[in-house]
């Protein structure tokens, strides 16, 4: 409102200047350029909201993606087609970390863009990430240290504890042989990575066409990362930037003429790139991400395909992604994300007992994400929010 009434007050003096000249415009037409200034200024001032309702959506179906796939791909080798077709749509659940990096460029870029004359831009961003990070996770390591006996910590786990227990594990591989699963940490040190570097480059690169043309160069030089260093393909930084980048530039495109051209073409690129993956797992005859082909161009076309989502889920989708449920996974994402790998450990005692019965693997599926979903919602409020309240100290 405060930008709209210093344009009215512009244009006022600019109108007296033109009328002492003979040149002034009609009441008409002074209404008419204030409301398409305010149309503007409101169309602006969404953009950058700071928080958008179907991005909590977004977030909630990559949780949910992540989650099936380790909790329901299971029955890849069933005898019955149906659980085989739904076991084989959970194997490339894996994916859901690839909407997260997409999701994650995107933010993490419109906030460094919109934020970057603040005077205090490294402070305020690197606060905010500890408070929101770096709680949970270093929970999650506490009870991990206390639960596994010390004889097994061996000097490199310490790689862990600053967020570059990947590519350790990738060098090191026994680092992650332990009681409990913590090989999906790989893609919390990617983007530990990502936000110690991204800040510098958006302030050096500065405007959106060099953001733009960074974020090309990247999408490329990861690809070709991944077809020469294959071993590094899935869990490294340098390998997995394609889709953070994709979603940087999908964030300055958002915030310039040209998304409205982004929103009319989402619809096919999505159709098309999700049809290419899924031609590219038929004729592969895999879903799994190690596969030579789908490591390499996959991801590359995995990325485009969330990406013309996220796009959809700002437009047509909007509502879909707005629903409550998706948004309450969203919510508790991070805290399910940490927790959910490690506790198929301790839901696994249960799974004879309900395979005894009719829908006992649906029933199985169900009681883990509910109960996942409740420790996570636990965390959050418990532990994580009060943490939280403190972000209000390093407002942008």
């Amino acid at each position: 409102m405060n930008t709209i009434c210093g344009i009215n007050h512009l244009w006022l003096i600019a109108a007296r200047v033109r009328q002492s000249i003979g040149l002034a415009p009609s009441t008409r037409t002074r209404v008419a350029t204030v409301t398409s200034i305010e149309r503007v200024v409101v169309t602006l001032n969404a953009r950058s909201s700071k928080h958008i309702p179907a991005l909590d959506g977004l977030r909630g179906l990559a949780i949910l993606a992540v989650f099936f796939h380790h909790y329901g791909a299971g029955g890849i080798h069933s005898t019955s087609t149906v659980v085989r077709g739904i076991a084989t749509v959970c194997g490339i659940g894996w994916s859901g970390v690839d909407l997260f990096f997409v999701l994650s460029g995107f933010l993490i870029t419109g906030i460094l863009f919109d934020t970057q004359h603040d005077r205090s831009y490294y402070r305020k961003f690197y606060a905010r990430r500890t408070l929101r990070i770096f709680p949970i996770y270093y929970l999650f390591a506490a009870i991990t240290l206390l639960i596994i006996p010390p004889g097994v910590w061996q000097k490199g786990h310490l790689f862990f504890l600053v967020y570059l227990g990947y590519p350790a594990a990738v060098i090191w591989p026994a680092l992650v042989n332990l009681p409990i699963r913590v090989t999906h940490l790989w893609s919390l040190s990617v983007e530990e990575q990502f936000y110690m570097l991204w800040p510098w480059l958006i302030r050096k690169l500065q405007n959106p066409r060099n953001i733009l043309r960074f974020c090309a160069a990247v999408g490329v030089g990861a690809l070709v990362a991944r077809v020469v260093f294959p071993g590094w393909a899935y869990a490294s930084l340098p390998c997995r930037m394609d889709g953070l980048a994709l979603g940087a530039a999908l964030a300055i495109l958002f915030r310039g003429d040209f998304w409205q051209h982004c929103q009319r073409s989402a619809w096919a690129l999505f159709l098309a790139s999700a049809g290419a993956v899924i031609l590219i797992c038929v004729l592969r005859h895999t879903t799994d991400h190690y596969d030579r082909v789908i490591c390499t161009v996959g991801f590359s076309v995995i990325a485009i395909a969330y990406g013309a989502l996220l796009v959809l889920s700002l437009g047509p989708l909007a509502g879909i992604f707005s629903l409550w449920i998706l948004r309450t996974f969203g919510k508790y994402s991070y805290g399910m994300y940490l927790y959910h790998f490690p506790l198929t450990a301790v839901f696994e005692h249960a799974k004879p007992f309900l395979a005894r019965y009719p829908l006992g693997s649906l029933s199985y599926v169900a009681m883990c994400l509910a109960a996942n979903l409740a420790i996570a919602a636990l965390s959050f409020h418990l532990f994580e929010q009060p943490i939280l309240r403190l972000k209000s100290r390093f407002e942008y």
